[in-house]
């Protein structure tokens, strides 16, 4: 791996670990902090409630367990219970909180980039839900922030991946997933380094045309790129082969 690769995937790890102080609904984080005290939530509060049958209907011993759950650190578990609360109770006054817990009970089963991506992906899809559904929550920013996070998340899965291909010398391959990134997360950071392994991947497929235009998008749009002196320099060579 490129040193510019492991730059690339090493920034997502620290954005990681940054953007787990953005109200993750700890404790001691002002995020929710009046329902979870309205509540009486502790961590202890999963197991009171487990076997209450006769009220698992109710809203607040819902939550109560989805809010334990989710302090324990038990995310699929506080998944179901979160999306429960939501089957059942669409318009309570809680209900964009629990839209909000059930995308963060995804959000944080996260490990690294080269794992499945399912969680991102469904983590991303509750906040979006969350801002469609509730265009009025008060959780909007903090929905946004990490819609931001699994978007850059699941384009650095999406290079890793592409990446590993081209490694494997599998060009269609690497060039599928190196396009699925300029279409489908354009403003992510890694589309710079995408261009660039996109236009190698092009150029050792034997399609010189593509690989032109990638570097060119590369030059134009990313002067800044660390790659930008060897795009040129590629260019250049392209460029000066006779044209079959």
């Amino acid at each position: 791996m490129t040193p510019s690769v492991r730059k690339t995937i090493g920034g997502i790890v620290l954005c990681v670990a940054l953007s787990t102080g953005w109200g993750c609904g700890t404790p001691n984080d002002p995020l929710g902090a009046d329902i979870r005290k309205e509540l009486g939530v502790t961590k202890n509060s999963a197991e009171e409630t487990k076997d209450d049958v006769k009220r698992n209907y109710d809203p607040k011993v819902i939550l109560k367990r989805a809010e334990a759950l989710y302090q324990q650190g038990e995310y699929i578990e506080a998944v179901g219970e979160y999306q429960h609360f939501l089957d059942l109770h669409p318009l309570h006054e809680w209900a964009d909180y629990a839209q909000l817990k059930l995308g963060l009970s995804y959000f944080q089963q996260f490990t690294t980039i080269d794992r499945d991506p399912e969680p991102d992906q469904k983590a991303l899809e509750s906040f979006q839900k969350l801002l469609t559904t509730y265009p009025n929550t008060k959780y909007a920013d903090e929905a946004r922030k990490r819609i931001s996070i699994c978007q850059e998340r699941l384009a650095q899965y999406q290079f890793y991946v592409g990446h590993f291909y081209y490694k494997q010398e599998a060009y269609p391959a690497a060039i599928h997933r190196f396009e699925q990134i300029l279409t489908t997360y354009p403003n992510e950071p890694v589309v710079a380094d995408t261009l660039y392994y996109l236009a190698l991947a092009y150029e050792r497929a034997g399609k010189a045309e593509q690989a032109v235009n990638r570097l060119q998008d590369l030059i134009v749009k990313y002067p800044d790129s660390a790659y930008y002196t060897k795009a040129r320099r590629l260019l250049d060579q392209l460029n000066s082969k006779p044209q079959s």
